[in-house]
């Protein structure tokens, strides 16, 4: 992966970068927001829990307040101790006791707008009594049980339940044990079973309107009270059932229960996976208000304050897109363009320069390119320049080389021919020579035509007869497309004179060749011309005269000499590269050179 980054375009780079930076941030970004807002939310909405329960147990506490002063007012009078007195009778009148007890009922049953209804039930549970407008649907006994009624000590609060009237209403008993002590009726604290219980019943629905009216919070609270001993008094939904089980078992709920029974009027809350709790511990009753809201979920959060995230985060986006247009603008673009340039002054196609206004570093760096560019063609000038001079300097050494031992010995010939007096063959041979000059020099030139390099190389063989008195046999027809075009002189006459030399035996050991031929070939292949020297002397080592020719033979073998210096000549002129040499031995059969370079011009 490494490597395959390495590889990337700098455009690429940078938007990888620019990519994994925008992840990044928006991650840091989300993950920041969502524990930022959750405690914030936590914070805030356990804070309004907390303010949402204090503020309902105070209101249940008013209602409460409001419902016990109403008792004290109507039960506290001698005419409700008469009809209790009534009531303790061995055998009392149902209706009498009932038409007595109407006006006490009917008072407590609109004491407080939370209250559903009243009755008056005898001390041994088996009488109720009610309003008129208020029959039962059960007996008393029915209503509440032995075990219940034994469980009663001063004020106290039953579980929810059925509306024992005729109403589908659900209510929370509060129960009142009286008896008679002094003068008028006082609640019984004492264990034994009191003359009588009055009881009034609270709508649990309006009970919880009520709690519910004071919250503040964007929350949807659920309030249960519990008695000091953990019991649940109000009913929760059917759905709400197993969530509030499941609250009542959690250990730190019961440390909370603890806390609020032994610390009333203070209010504890701690958070758990699903929801909040806070417990307040009523001042009355030995009861336990427990509010229960749920958690928000981050869907919840965001989705009130998503749209705020949601735009950052497609600033941030916007934001890093324009980064990375004004890199790729300024930066990446730049950056390519040096690159192309210096492809072209790779390639050598750098004709028009770009200008660089701007003083930052790539300006600068473009600057710097195109004075190297200056540079590099001002030597490769000089090189070339250099190139050329050594170049003249190897052709004319090379030359020098070749001709002077050639021209000394011919003109000893002639001087011979002169004093022996064959005249016509001294004037031959001048004539022979002076054209082999003429040709070989021509007025200094490095190039002459294929034509004048025949003719060159057919004086040659002409002066070689007449002096060694031979009749060797010069053939040559190149192509007339080929006769004008140009190639570095005196190439063919080193190659004659190797197979008149050491093929032919002529000027040199070696067995002579009765009838000794040397054949020319030119021929154009495609943009190559190879040139063939073919003779049917005595042959050569192939392998030995190409490392000869290629100066690679140590031995200190100069029979060889021109050839060697033909190639280097190709070389300089052509290129290592576009000249190549083949080699091919058949004694007194068929010795060939092949040269082939590249096809001159016309």
């Amino acid at each position: 992966m490494r490597k395959k980054y390495k590889n990337l375009s700098l455009f690429s780079k940078i938007s990888c970068v620019l990519c994994g930076l925008t992840l990044t941030l928006s991650t840091i970004i989300t993950l920041t927001a969502m524990v930022y807002y959750r405690y914030i939310f936590s914070e805030r909405l356990l804070g309004g829990i907390k303010t949402a329960t204090v503020s309902a147990a105070n209101t249940f506490y008013m209602n409460y307040t409001d419902i016990i002063e109403r008792f004290v007012l109507t039960c506290g009078t001698e005419k409700f101790k008469s009809h209790i007195e009534y009531l303790c009778q061995s055998n009392p009148s149902y209706l009498t006791a009932r038409n007595m007890v109407q006006d006490e009922l009917s008072t407590l049953s609109n004491c407080n707008y939370l209250v559903h209804g009243a009755m008056l039930l005898s001390g041994d549970g088996r009488t109720a009594y009610t309003l008129y407008n208020n029959p039962l649907y059960e007996t008393a006994e029915e209503l509440f049980s032995s075990a219940e009624l034994s469980q009663i000590k001063g004020i106290s609060f039953l579980e929810e339940r059925k509306s024992p009237f005729r109403s589908r209403v659900s209510v929370i008993p509060i129960l009142f044990p009286v008896s008679i002590i002094t003068q008028y009726v006082e609640l019984d604290l004492s264990d034994s079973a009191p003359d009588a219980f009055v009881i009034i019943f609270l709508d649990s629905s309006k009970l919880q309107t009520c709690l519910n009216l004071t919250n503040a919070s964007e929350t949807d609270n659920i309030y249960y009270l519990l008695a000091a001993d953990g019991r649940l008094l109000n009913n929760p939904s059917a759905e709400k059932t197993a969530e509030i089980s499941a609250i009542l078992d959690n250990e730190q709920t019961k440390e909370l229960l603890d806390s609020a029974v032994w610390n009333a009027s203070d209010c504890s809350t701690f958070v758990s996976p699903d929801c909040y709790v806070a417990a307040y511990g009523l001042r009355f009753g030995d009861m336990i208000l427990l509010n229960c809201a749920h958690r928000e979920t981050f869907l919840d959060i965001f989705g009130k304050t998503g749209f705020t995230l949601l735009l950052l985060l497609m600033l941030l986006v916007f934001f890093l897109l324009t980064i990375s247009f004004l890199m790729a603008r300024y930066i990446t673009r730049p950056v390519n363009g040096l690159v192309e340039v210096v492809h072209q002054i790779e390639e050598n196609r750098y004709t028009e320069k770009l200008k660089f206004t701007a003083n930052d570093e790539i300006s600068q760096l473009g600057s710097a390119i195109n004075n190297m560019h200056d540079t590099i063609r001002r030597q490769m000038i000089r090189i070339k320049q250099e190139e050329a001079e050594k170049y003249k300097t190897q052709i004319q050494l090379l030359t020098e080389q070749i001709n002077p031992h050639f021209l000394y010995n011919t003109l000893e010939c002639i001087q011979s021919e002169v004093l022996r007096g064959n005249s016509n063959t001294a004037t031959n041979m001048i004539q022979y020579l002076a054209e082999y000059l003429r040709i070989g020099l021509s007025y200094g030139a490095d190039l002459i035509t294929i034509s004048n390099e025949l003719r060159h190389a057919d004086v040659y063989i002409k002066l070689m007869n007449q002096r060694f008195q031979q009749s060797i046999i010069f053939l040559y027809k190149p192509s007339p497309d080929l006769n004008q075009r140009l190639i570095p002189k005196t190439i063919l006459q080193p190659l004659v004179e190797n197979s008149i030399r050491h093929g032919f035996g002529i000027d040199a050991s070696g067995i002579p060749i009765s009838v000794p031929t040397i054949e020319i070939s030119f021929h154009a292949v495609e943009d190559r011309l190879s040139i063939g020297v073919i003779d049917n002397g005595s042959g050569f080592d192939a392998k030995t005269v190409e490392a000869i020719t290629s100066g690679s033979h140590t031995a200190g073998d100069k029979g060889h000499v021109g050839l060697h210096h033909i190639y280097h000549r190709l070389v300089t002129y052509y290129g290592k590269e576009n000249v190549q040499f083949s080699f091919n031995s058949i004694p007194y059969y068929r010795n060939e050179i092949i040269i082939s370079i590249p096809l001159p011009e016309e």
